[in-house]
């Protein structure tokens, strides 16, 4: 009996421990503030809710078996009638074949859905940011403002985000904001897309998920969705920074650093991005 009572509490524990842990607000991927991360949350429970088909009689029978064979006093022996069948093996094969089929139905159109390369659907006109990873930093240009920040990124609420991303310096790199969107490589000498949307007024948390050495675990950048009334007068604070981006300020922005405030730049080169592409692309050309 005392055996019996403490596999019940054991579970019980388990799976509060796992409603704890989802439901707290660190887990952050469960607690999605933009369509594209709603999307990718939707995607992983309807996953675990088809595996489930397969584990939860699985353990199950784990479990009898274990509690018959293992754990009652009474001696039993087991000795099969017989060691294979069609039945049987139909069974074992044939559920999970089917359960990987389903997964990958699932998982195929979700992700064609959710290409991050594919702009969202939107009245309202995407805001362009360029992104470049250094170390061991994230810097973001805003081309059409014509300014920049360091490990700070502000987006206005319910507008698109059309993100370039690269990296300079680092072989590759991880872009996450796992409220927003999903993850993104940024590789050096080349760029990828990414297009993400906060759905309202708030602070998030983005990082790089590329371990890439000494200063990994501080490559962490803030994230502030506001109006857009403010996100213009946030703009306009930004301007009157004395501080200029230009190419002589960017070579030693570039160097290996850990742990860097953030940074805001009123003024930028306006091909920065390129030229950052462009001496990988063509090496002979004297750029940056």
């Amino acid at each position: 009996m005392r055996r019996k009572l403490l596999i019940i509490l054991t579970s019980l524990l388990a799976l509060a421990g796992i409603i704890f842990v989802l439901a707290s607000e660190h887990t952050l991927v469960f607690h999605p503030k933009g369509m594209i991360a709603s999307e990718i949350k939707n995607l992983i429970i309807r996953n675990l809710l088809i595996m489930s088909l397969i584990i939860i009689p699985t353990y199950l029978l784990l479990v009898a078996v274990v509690w018959k064979y293992c754990i009652k006093k009474k001696k039993i022996k087991y000795d099969p009638e017989h060691s294979s069948s069609p039945i049987g093996e139909l069974l074992l094969w044939g559920l999970p074949s089917l359960i990987v089929v389903a997964l990958s139905i699932v998982t195929w159109d979700v992700t064609h859905k959710l290409n991050p390369y594919k702009p969202i659907e939107s009245e309202i006109p995407p805001l362009a940011v360029q992104v470049v990873a250094i170390d061991w930093k994230w810097l973001f240009i805003y081309p059409e403002q014509g300014i920049a920040t360091l490990n700070a990124f502000h987006l206005p609420e319910k507008t698109p985000v059309h993100l370039r991303l690269t990296a300079d310096g680092s072989p590759m790199n991880s872009f996450w904001i796992p409220q927003l969107s999903g993850q993104i490589y940024a590789m050096t000498g080349m760029t990828t897309q990414l297009h993400l949307i906060a759905d309202a007024i708030g602070n998030y948390k983005g990082r790089a998920v590329e371990i890439n050495g000494e200063g990994y675990a501080d490559m962490v950048f803030g994230v502030t969705s506001t109006s857009q009334k403010d996100f213009e007068s946030w703009v306009e604070l930004v301007k009157l920074s004395p501080l200029h981006l230009t190419e002589d300020v960017y070579k030693e922005l570039v160097k290996p650093s850990v742990n860097r405030s953030v940074l805001l730049f009123s003024e930028v080169d306006p091909d920065l991005y390129r030229k950052i592409i462009d001496k990988y692309m063509y090496p002979t050309v004297p750029v940056l």
